[in-house]
């Protein structure tokens, strides 16, 4: 008999490759009775309904009449006590057990041994599996065996949504019930648009659904991807011989070979005919043969569904250089993808791109922070995307909530339309603020500047009445090139900036790559990048680069004088040592060069990594301002991978801890006469406007899009009212507690729709 391990991957690889999620539940219960030697499986599964209740959705061994009408509550029952408790509950007599309630005509009453298990994912209980014999209980083998399946079914069901292998039911406009996916809120806003699904191309299981009516052109397409895959192979196994024994070289023939398989391609035809492309169509044909593989007992034949994989990303590649990418994008795009990156972003017209829903990443990834810079909704780590099914329909993305729902209902399209229109009145009404200063009602001045790194950001940032730019992502121009920009390049860049803003002061940060912010031309392969080798690590192992910025920022101030230069991921205050006497001895050159002066323009710290808070009057020392990075600085503190969807729900820079750091550093620059300022997207949200202003902060650095309403904020309250309610908020227990807190406050005075969908 197979081992425990063997079995739990083969259940675990059938329900990934289930249509649908009836069928996985049916398919476990099955297997389930024939695994554990039982008479009857039970499946239930928690609704979406409020309050949640559990419902049955597939049994086997007893009357499949009662599947979809028996229902329990959390805590009635066998099945809600499990699920209630989170925790197996394993029976001899269950029939005899207090909480047990008999199903009629169900047959069960025949079956009092008992063993229940929860389906768990990220702490929350999505369901139950309960298993019945007549006699023999089960062992703690048995027990081991059903809890570890539950477990990966949860996980494996995830990964089988979000391929989209669990298909969308169709339904009528106005009686379907919308497919709901949670994440995190990457960036604010609403958005109702069109979806276009991020294709890479090479990666079968990334490769979407498609409709098409063009079966005679996808047909030849793939015909002609065949030719050429047969003809590569021919070649290979020619060029081969002589070099590799020839039973080496049958590897070839053998793929040659399962390409003349009439049944690979006969089902590529048939599916294309049905009216997928021929992509998706080719996708499905080698997992259903590499399924057949894989199931066979023979180790050697269950390899070969490698081989027939490995033969299904050949012929992939050749069929995609025949297939056209997307080009013509709607005038309205919403960009969806298993893991968006901000190249892909940048391959979209700005005037077409209206939000991201990304099923990887989290709400300070580097995508969510360009999205906010953009001024547009963006949803990340939304791990049950059906992305491959998702091309070409309607989809609401809610950057408030973290949700978004595709193909939604006409109730639910109504609402959101009326939510946009609300939207549209409160931006109306802001533009009023625009030539106003931020000031509290108590008469404190605050200075708003902007985030940037595109020339696009420059005139809409001086339309708001920005202050000046508290952050230039010099970053951005390096990521979108295939080579270090030469220093003529970079010159042109930042005067460019310089100049735009004039006499209002400009902080350009230096190279800070690693991270999630890689450059393709200049790999950085870590098992942890957030703590390796980033920011000003790599500029000062390689001072080459570090050189050649500075000289181009420094000759690009020439004239302009409203340069400040700021150091990223500053450590210790022997980094920043290092660093200002590269900065000095620039400076020393290119007056040599030149003949004339050059001003040394101020330079601060950013304050995002923990030993810098605590070395903080060492680090204002030496500066002339330091600025508070609020999104590594909280990954950091609350030990989070902030691109890591599995704990983004933990990540808030809201979080106690993180005011309180906040704090110190305020403190110690205002002990060394240091002007402080806050750069991270805390300073854009309403409520971290609310905390930084209750410490004292005077300086905040935001996206465009946050500005006014930064500026409304700060308009509606004094500084007496926020340096109280941060002492409530320092004293609270969580994040959750702190958002609680201010997001009451705001809505006192009419602003919660600052925060959330609608007013």
């Amino acid at each position: 008999m197979p081992s425990m391990i063997h079995r739990l991957q083969s259940i675990v690889q059938e329900v990934g490759r289930s249509p649908d999620i009836q069928h996985a539940l049916d398919l476990i219960a099955n297997r389930l009775i024939h695994d554990l030697h039982a008479n009857a499986c039970t499946i239930f599964l928690v609704t979406n309904e409020e309050p949640p209740t559990l419902l049955l959705k597939a049994c086997q061994g007893l009357n499949p009449d009662i599947v979809g009408t028996v229902e329990r509550q959390f805590g009635q029952g066998l099945i809600g006590i499990v699920a209630e408790r989170a925790e197996p509950i394993n029976l001899t007599k269950a029939t005899e057990h207090k909480d047990f309630i008999l199903v009629p005509n169900s047959g069960e009453a025949e079956y009092p041994v008992y063993l229940g298990v929860p389906i768990v994912s990220h702490r929350k209980v999505l369901g139950v599996i309960a298993v019945q014999r007549s006699d023999n209980v089960f062992n703690e083998d048995d027990e081991a065996f059903l809890t570890t399946l539950a477990a990966q079914l949860a996980t494996s069901i995830d990964h089988a949504e979000s391929q989209g292998r669990f298909k969308l039911i169709g339904a009528t406009r106005e009686d379907r019930t919308e497919h709901i996916v949670k994440g995190v809120a990457g960036s604010p806003g609403m958005a109702i648009d069109q979806a276009i699904v991020l294709n890479r191309g090479v990666n079968l299981e990334s490769v979407p659904d498609k409709k098409t009516d063009q079966t005679e052109s996808e047909i030849q397409s793939f015909n002609d991807a065949i030719a050429k895959v047969h003809g590569d192979l021919t070649d290979q196994a020619n060029r081969m011989r002589g070099v590799l024994p020839e039973e080496e070289c049958a590897l070839f023939v053998a793929y040659a070979q399962m390409l003349n398989s009439g049944s690979l391609i006969d089902d590529t035809h048939r599916r294309i005919a049905e009216g997928n492309w021929a992509p998706a169509s080719w996708r499905d044909t080698i997992e259903e043969h590499a399924y057949v593989f894989e199931q066979m007992d023979d180790e050697y034949l269950a390899e070969r569904a490698n081989d027939v994989r490995d033969l299904g990303r050949r012929v992939l590649r050749k069929l995609m250089l025949e297939q056209s990418p997307y080009i013509d994008f709607p005038d309205r795009t919403v960009l969806v993808g298993d893991e968006i990156s901000a190249t892909d972003m940048a391959d979209v017209p700005t005037d077409c791109l209206c939000a991201v829903l990304s099923a990887h990443g989290s709400g300070s990834s580097h995508v969510a922070i360009l999205a906010h810079a953009l001024g547009i909704p963006a949803v990340m780590g939304a791990v049950n995307l059906p992305v491959k099914q998702m091309d070409g329909l309607e989809v609401i993305v809610d950057g408030y909530s973290g949700s978004a729902y595709i193909d939604p209902s006409n109730g639910l399209l109504a609402e959101y339309r009326a939510y946009l229109l609300e939207e549209a009145e409160i931006e109306q009404d802001l533009l009023c603020l625009k030539d106003e200063p931020a000031e509290t009602t108590d008469h404190h001045r605050i200075a708003l500047y902007v985030n940037s790194g595109l020339m696009a950001d420059h005139t809409p940032s001086l339309r708001s009445g920005a202050e000046g730019v508290g952050l230039y992502r010099t970053e951005i121009p390096f990521q979108i090139r295939d080579r270090f920009p030469s220093e003529e390049e970079q010159y042109a860049i930042y005067r460019n900036v310089l100049e735009t803003f004039g006499k209002k002061p400009v902080v350009l940060r230096t190279l800070d790559v690693g991270g999630d912010k890689p450059l393709s031309y200049f790999p950085i392969k870590e098992a942890n990048p957030f703590l390796g080798w980033r920011g000003i690590r790599i500029t000062l192992d390689h001072p080459e680069i570090f050189i050649t910025q500075v000289r181009a920022m420094l000759r690009a101030n020439t004239g302009c004088e409203n340069l400040q230069i700021l150091l990223p991921m500053i450590s210790d205050a022997g980094e920043l040592q290092e660093s200002l006497v590269i900065i000095s001895r620039v400076r020393q050159e290119l007056e040599e060069e030149l003949g004339r002066a050059v001003k040394l323009p101020p330079v601060g710290a950013m304050i995002e990594v923990p030993s810098a808070v605590y070395q903080i009057d060492d680090i204002c020392r030496l500066v002339d301002f330091v600025s508070i990075g609020t999104n590594d600085l909280t990954q950091y503190l609350l030990a989070v991978d902030r691109n890591n969807e599995n704990v983004a729900g933990i990540y808030s820079s809201l979080h106690p801890a993180v005011l309180k750091a906040m704090q110190q550093i305020v403190q110690g620059a205002a002990r060394n006469s240091t002007p402080v300022s806050v750069c991270g997207e805390l300073a854009g949200d309403p409520l971290g406007v609310m905390a930084l202003l209750g410490m004292g902060i005077e300086n905040l650095s935001m996206s465009v899009g946050s500005l006014l309403k930064a500026k409304k904020v700060i308009n509606s309250f004094s500084r007496v009212e926020l340096e109280s309610l941060l002492k409530q908020a320092m004293a609270l227990g969580g994040a959750r507690l702190v958002r609680e807190l201010y997001a009451g406050e705001l809505d006192k005075r009419n602003l919660g729709g600052f925060i959330r969908a609608g007013r």
